[in-house]
């Protein structure tokens, strides 16, 4: 509904009309039901009457009486184009794509210049998968409605889904040029820029000073003083996150979380998103301290959190979805930190250290850091194993007679043209190999025929793809008894999927990498397992150590019987020994601080 639609028709009188459209425009939908049938009596055949009383159902949840309504404003008005975008919404909704589909078309054609009708043409596309029609529908959008915002950042997430990095930057620079204060678009470039090869440093800094210098900072009235303690027995340390849950941070949280408790340490957890799944649970029972945040302003939570005098704060989410920079951008607390859920620096200058380790944030690579970097004395993170026992099986190579490579990877690690290349030459370097691909996206066919396209370009056919959708995370972890060797992705290289694979005995092929932390992740994972053959110097070399791990069946299958058992002493999944490490590390950072 617009408002066009409101002030189209005169029957009803003017003031009867602005009624409605200040209803309408103040989500008030209970009342512009009620306002409307009392219209719908006095003038029984004003079609835009239905079709506003079919959108206020609608929007309070009465779907099959919105079709009724909308319906009836189209037995009054075949050609009424908004009945048939919002009819077009409201199939969309339950799922019913087809005629969702049908009404849009309806709504284009009746008015050709009705932008919002192919935003959610659009927006159903997406759904449907077929991206290519999706994105066609959305520039037909930005055709008529340049500055249309929401057409710009959905196109933005489409393009980052295909692949298609720089023109997601694009779509999203766009968006920002339009609401230059817009986190989430500044978020996405961030998140984007991981995946590119080509060095856009000079850009990320670029884009870092215009984010900072757009969040307009908080009125210091408003907030009340810290209240830490100076010397506190124990340091109060707060925990930022939207992913307290089955989430990568979830699961790298939860043995950490266990053994800091027992430290001389408060934990603070403050919750910015609430899933109650089972992970979530053990998680809350571990913290000394719970806090919902999701529903609270800023300076409701920075004063919370100045309250609850918190030493140390600690983001976990950086530029991921369910982020809190904003109060981190404000100070909060006196120390705050990045840690664990973003791989890679904030650029922010009120964040006072970034947490790495030898490999991740190598000394050559500190300048690249507006935060200090604190190296942690092994690895960055530790990994939580699951508790459900997930048998390590025989290496598939012995019953197969064939080496099956692998990547868990999400889509867009695995959708390079280098990537592929170089995984189609180990492919064809080793008789009847295989490459099994995981992901939730390749339960879709438009996925899978991407990949498949791709290494066709590299002369590798269907039949050396294997391909797996989602899982339940045992299956999920079980899948990995398929796969022989996995092979990382690069320049962003796998982090979860890593402890992953190490913890189901397979051994993970890596290539060094260069002024990211994300592109080092593996290196680390691989050094602090007792790996570090497995990384290679280059892309030759990768070919050749690939060529070389495979010929070796025995010693595969014997790294494939002791990895676990070995790797569950080392810091790679030892979160007792991990925790001392970071224990130490967070009273040095606030002795540092108040020494000074």
């Amino acid at each position: 509904m617009t408002k066009k639609k409101i002030n189209n028709f005169s029957k009803p009188s003017r003031a009867e009309m602005l009624l409605l459209e200040k209803l309408y425009n103040s989500n008030k939908f209970i009342e512009l039901k009620a306002e409307t049938k009392k219209l719908i009596k006095k003038n029984p055949d004003v079609p835009a009457l239905y079709n506003i009383l079919g959108f206020a159902l609608h929007k309070n949840g009465e779907l099959n009486k919105a079709i009724i309504q909308y319906e009836k404003t189209l037995n009054i008005d075949p050609k009424f184009s908004f009945a048939h975008n919002n009819l077009g919404n409201l199939y969309k909704e339950l799922g019913r794509y087809e005629e969702a589909l049908s009404h849009y078309n309806s709504s284009i054609n009746l008015n050709p210049n009705y932008a919002e009708a192919y935003y959610n043409q659009a927006l159903l596309y997406k759904k449907m998968r077929k991206y290519n029609k999706s994105i066609e529908s959305f520039h037909n959008a930005l055709k008529i409605k340049p500055d249309y915002f929401d057409a710009h950042f959905d196109l933005g997430q489409v393009y980052t889904t295909v692949g298609k990095f720089n023109e997601s930057i694009e779509s999203f620079q766009k968006t920002i040029n339009l609401k230059p204060d817009f986190i989430p678009s500044y978020s996405n470039i961030f998140f984007t820029l991981l995946y590119m090869k080509e060095d856009k440093h000079n850009f990320f800094i670029s884009l870092t000073k215009q984010f900072i210098s757009s969040q307009k900072k908080i009125d210091k009235s408003l907030l009340t003083t810290n209240q830490y303690e100076k010397k506190p027995k124990k340091l109060r340390v707060g925990f930022v996150s939207g992913n307290f849950c089955e989430h990568p941070v979830g699961y790298f949280l939860l043995g950490t979380i266990k053994n800091l408790k027992d430290k001389n340490l408060q934990l603070v957890a403050y919750s910015n998103f609430s899933k109650k799944d089972d992970l979530h649970i053990k998680l809350q029972s571990y913290f000394d301290s719970w806090n919902e945040i999701g529903d609270k302003n800023d300076v409701d939570t920075i004063n919370q959190i100045r309250k609850d005098g918190i030493n140390i704060l600690i983001d976990l989410d950086g530029h991921s979805a369910k982020n809190k920079l904003s109060i981190f951008i404000n100070k909060a607390a006196p120390i705050q930190l990045s840690w664990g859920g973003y791989p890679g620096f904030l650029g922010i200058p009120e964040i006072d250290y970034v947490l790495g380790d030898p490999y991740v944030t190598p000394k050559r690579e500190e300048k690249y850091f507006v935060e200090k970097v604190f190296v942690l004395p092994n690895i960055w993170i530790c990994f939580t194993p699951p508790k459900t026992e997930i048998k390590i099986e025989e290496l598939p190579a012995i019953k197969n007679g064939y080496i099956t490579f692998g990547s868990f990877n999400n889509f867009s690690k695995i959708n390079n043209e280098d990537v592929i290349f170089l995984w189609s030459k180990i492919l064809k370097s080793i008789p009847k190999s295989k490459i099994f691909l995981k992901s939730s996206v390749f339960a879709d066919v438009y996925f899978r025929e991407l990949i498949i396209n791709k290494f066709k370009k590299n002369n590798i056919d269907s039949d050396s793809i294997i391909f797996e959708g989602r899982s339940l995370r045992k299956d999920y972890l079980a899948s990995y008894n398929k796969i022989d060797i996995i092979l990382d992705t690069f320049p962003y290289s796998g982090g979860i999927t890593t402890f992953e694979a190490t913890w189901m005995g397979v051994p993970v092929l890596t290539k060094k990498g260069f002024n990211k932390f994300s592109s080092h992740e593996t290196e680390s994972i691989n050094h602090n397992s007792g790996m570090s053959d497995w990384i290679a110097n280059d892309e030759n070399e990768y070919l050749t150590k690939a060529i070389k791990f495979s010929s070796n069946i025995s010693e595969l299958s014997n790294i494939r019987k002791n990895l676990r058992e070995k790797t569950l002493k080392l810091p790679t999944f030892n979160s007792n020994l991990f925790a001392e490490g970071f224990n130490t590390a967070l009273w040095k950072i606030w002795n540092n601080f108040t020494e000074k």
